[in-house]
């Protein structure tokens, strides 16, 4: 009798706690309101990007990327143009064919701290360059951008495209080539405002230096010149071989300069990071501009 009034016990107690662990574990929505700084703080957003302006406006080491833009379905701030660092100089948008809304949402955000944007025509890839040239002046125009960067197979294919850039651009857009400017006649060289020279396979010094000589013998200025760098790059530096890749080239730009800055691709692997976003790419432009 005693054992099946235990037991009965032991039940209740069970029913009893099994009741309050459900009340406890009731999952109930929240409304959590987020408040961003320029809302918590106007004045305090308005003097940061004062100055953020303020150290554009000074003679600096640019710092110029590639970004995959409008990604099918946005997942989370890594594919949007708001989460990059606001000490950055200009973004390369690669897939500007498909500007969406939520990069014409990120724009005044990006003009506010005097990013430039621009549109890449791959000329290299395109299977129909006039189509291609069209839609991003078409784009530019649409969504005010600052300008261009193309890639183009050769020095015909280059004289044409920027034949139409030039008479589409406003005076305050700019043209950027990326690739090797050795294939560029002497006039469109002088056409161009800057260069992102195809550094990022380069793998010692001894090789970059002499990709140097040939392009300045080419004509393009050397405050004009990017160095470029990948994630994935393989460049070796004897001096220090376990400095990373990226701050590598970044001292090749001060060490070999004065050039205009640097240009880094393939900086999407850089997000995530235990200690903060872009890491990496944060540190570099520190590294360009102590």
């Amino acid at each position: 009798m005693k054992d099946i009034l235990k037991q009965s016990l032991l039940f209740a107690v069970a029913l009893l706690l099994f009741a309050a662990c459900s009340d406890w574990t009731k999952v109930e929505s929240i409304d959590i309101k987020e408040t961003m700084p320029w809302e918590s703080n106007p004045a305090g957003w308005e003097d940061y990007q004062a100055r953020v302006r303020g150290y554009k406006a000074r003679p600096h080491k640019l710092t110029y990327i590639r970004f995959a833009n409008s990604p099918e379905g946005v997942l989370n701030e890594k594919g949007s143009l708001r989460s990059l660092p606001d000490s950055l100089d200009i973004v390369s948008l690669t897939n500007g064919e498909n500007f969406s809304g939520y990069d014409a949402e990120d724009i005044a955000r990006m003009k506010a701290v005097d990013i430039k944007l621009l549109y890449q025509i791959e000329l290299v890839k395109s299977e129909n360059p006039d189509a291609a040239i069209d839609k991003a002046v078409s784009v530019v125009s649409k969504h005010s951008l600052d300008g261009f960067s193309f890639t183009a197979p050769g020095s015909e294919s280059a004289s044409a495209v920027l034949d139409r850039l030039m008479a589409a651009k406003t005076e305050a857009q700019m043209i950027v080539f990326e690739g090797d400017p050795v294939i560029l006649s002497p006039s469109d060289i002088d056409r161009i405002d800057l260069f992102v020279l195809a550094t990022q396979t380069i793998e010692t010094d001894f090789d970059l230096r002499n990709y140097l000589g040939d392009v300045l013998e080419a004509g393009v200025p050397r405050d004009k010149m990017l160095l470029s760098v990948s994630t994935q790059g393989a460049f070796r530096n004897i001096e220090n071989a376990e400095l990373p890749v990226l701050e590598a080239m970044a001292d090749r730009v001060v060490n070999y300069g004065p050039m205009a800055g640097l240009a880094l691709f393939d900086i999407e692997s850089d997000y995530y990071h235990y200690d903060m976003n872009w890491s990496s790419l944060r540190s570099v432009i520190h590294r360009l501009n102590p």
